[in-house]
């Protein structure tokens, strides 16, 4: 899977904190823990705020990529840090009572693979907390795109922003031994200017006054967080 996108966490001030940090911290905050782990932690920005707002949870940040899982080490030495594959079960050992994947999901076709795994890194009862891309019909988005190139043939295709169904998660719940327990719509209430690179996101005002979240796709971004909880095994 290519993502030439990733590289631009490296120059991305990892210190500020995004609305959906909040808002994903209020739903954790909504039940007890000790433990949270947030998958795909790019270089530490989501974990060095969970640790400011859980001070006494244990916090750790888990990432594939060498080169952002390296910066996070180095900018956050207080936050425990490991390197982890989302499409490998036994590449985490620990268990934890909360897990956050922030616009992880989307990037994988087989998202069934990624979940099971994924959840299998819980306690019993514990809850996976997603910000993801999701579609409210019944219908799975799978997105593929290229930079404009000479070598067009050549030139690979790049993975990011598939938009799961709600209906596909709650059979997915169904049949692995836990539970969908919410849904909820997420928006951002800052706008967000146009970059130099077309893929990071920018907000567009609708008729109602609030703001779509856009990039070069030019696909709206139908953002919500959803949480599923690990039943104990019977």
């Amino acid at each position: 899977m290519k993502r030439t996108h990733d590289k631009f966490y490296l120059n991305e001030n990892n210190k500020s904190v995004k609305e959906s940090f909040v808002a994903v911290a209020d739903v954790i905050s909504r039940q007890k823990f000790s433990s949270i782990a947030d998958v795909g932690c790019a270089t530490g920005a989501f974990p060095h705020y969970l640790k400011k707002r859980f001070p006494s949870s244990h916090i750790e940040g888990i990432e594939y990529l060498d080169s952002l899982l390296n910066k996070a080490v180095t900018d956050f030495p207080n936050i425990s840090f490991s390197k982890g594959n989302v499409l490998d079960k036994d590449s985490v050992t620990k268990k934890f009572d909360v897990i956050t994947m922030l616009g992880v999901l989307e990037l994988f076709d087989d998202c069934h693979t990624v979940l099971r795994n994924v959840l299998s890194w819980l306690n019993p009862k514990g809850r996976l907390i997603l910000n993801n891309l999701i579609n409210e019909y019944d219908i799975d988005v799978f997105i593929k795109y290229r930079p404009s190139s000479d070598n067009y043939i050549e030139t690979e295709l790049e993975s990011g922003w598939n938009i799961i169904s709600k209906k596909s998660l709650e059979l997915f719940t169904k049949q692995n031994n836990s539970r969908l327990v919410s849904c909820e719509d997420f928006s951002i209430s800052v706008d967000l200017p146009k970059q130099r690179d077309v893929m990071r996101s920018w907000t567009e005002t609708n008729l109602s006054g609030s703001k779509d979240i856009f990039n070069a796709l030019h696909i709206r971004q139908p953002f919500k967080i959803v949480v599923i909880e690990k039943l104990p095994k019977i």
